[in-house]
């Protein structure tokens, strides 16, 4: 599976179903497992740095897009997610020094600050490996550091849109959640900035109970998105946070029924909880692997089983 004409948009069949990680072995509840750890990773990491959501989000597409044409099975996820942060921090004019990413990447693996005396042993132990991975990187996306982001088109539709004093204070916090939360998914894969825009802004509409049925019509229009599209990435939303239950739709003219075609009840979205604190796999329990100082001829070596993730307590 390589991008064609449309790049890095591919069904969602495709991107379940026929990832090199599944040919390898690992089935699609693992490999979603996987994703999440390295999300929370990159998170986590970009908090440390303080650097900007649009840093961050391309980072993860950066890593998405890796393993969507790479096995996990044969690559160390955490030096694929450093490598993704050190190459959007670059990409975004927010540059990260290696040294400090090698040292800070392994403190959150390790769960504990590096003492000053080793830091220099820790980079020169990691920085042949992440300058491997570096390489690896950016040939897989065949040095294709393009990403369009879905916050501009948010912000853009609230102005035009949220309009009174109430729904102004509400609405574009639930929003901004859910168009963050969208990274721990593989929508970026599957739709463009503005259709991922539209189900954020709808599913916050939802949330607050702005009046959906009466401007719907129009707030599809701006998105230039389907009635079918927006279901499907409320549908996957709806995963992120109940897992596989039924979300609820928009009545009226945007959205009758579910994915599936199931009419399903009303009920409250939540943006209230990280999705590594409400999906099995979250950053709590990750513990599975660190960064590797080997190669293989397919990729960056897999990661050992004896390391974990740090915690990431706030919101993506």
């Amino acid at each position: 599976m390589f991008p064609g004409q449309d790049r890095w948009y591919f069904s969602r069949e495709e991107i379940d179903n026929n990832s090199p990680s599944r040919q390898d072995g690992i089935d699609l509840t693992e490999e979603t497992s996987l994703r999440k750890a390295y999300c929370s990773f990159l998170i986590d990491l970009g908090r440390r740095f303080k650097l900007d959501q649009v840093t961050v989000a391309t980072a993860i597409v950066f890593c998405h897009r890796f393993f969507l044409l790479q096995s996990h099975a044969k690559n160390d996820k955490w030096i694929i997610a450093a490598v993704c942060m050190f190459l959007s921090a670059k990409v975004e004019s927010t540059p990260v020094d290696l040294k400090t990413l090698i040292i800070t990447s392994e403190e959150i693996l390790h769960k504990k600050v590096i003492a000053a005396e080793e830091r220099q042993g820790v980079y020169e132990h990691y920085k042949g490996i992440v300058l491997i991975g570096e390489k690896l990187v950016l040939s897989t996306l065949n040095f294709d550091l393009s990403v369009d982001l879905p916050f501009d088109l948010l912000v853009q539709a609230m102005k035009k849109f949220i309009l009174d004093t109430a729904t102004q204070g509400t609405f574009p916090p639930a929003a901004w959640k859910f168009v963050k939360d969208s990274f721990w998914t593989t929508l970026c894969l599957q739709y463009q900035p503005r259709h991922i825009a539209a189900g954020a802004f709808f599913l916050a509409a939802m949330h607050i109970k702005m009046d959906a049925k009466s401007h719907g019509e129009s707030w599809c229009q701006h998105f230039d998105i389907t009635r079918r599209q927006l279901n499907d990435i409320r549908g996957q939303m709806g995963e992120l946070y109940y897992g596989k239950k039924p979300i609820p739709t928009f009545t009226g003219g945007i959205g009758e029924t579910s994915n599936s075609g199931d009419v399903v009840q009303q009920q409250p979205v939540p943006t209230d909880n990280c999705p590594s604190s409400v999906i099995e796999g979250g950053s709590s329990s990750v513990a599975d692997g660190s960064l590797q100082d080997q190669s293989c001829p397919e990729g960056v070596e897999k990661d050992s089983p004896d390391r974990e993730a740090g915690d990431n307590q706030e919101d993506s």
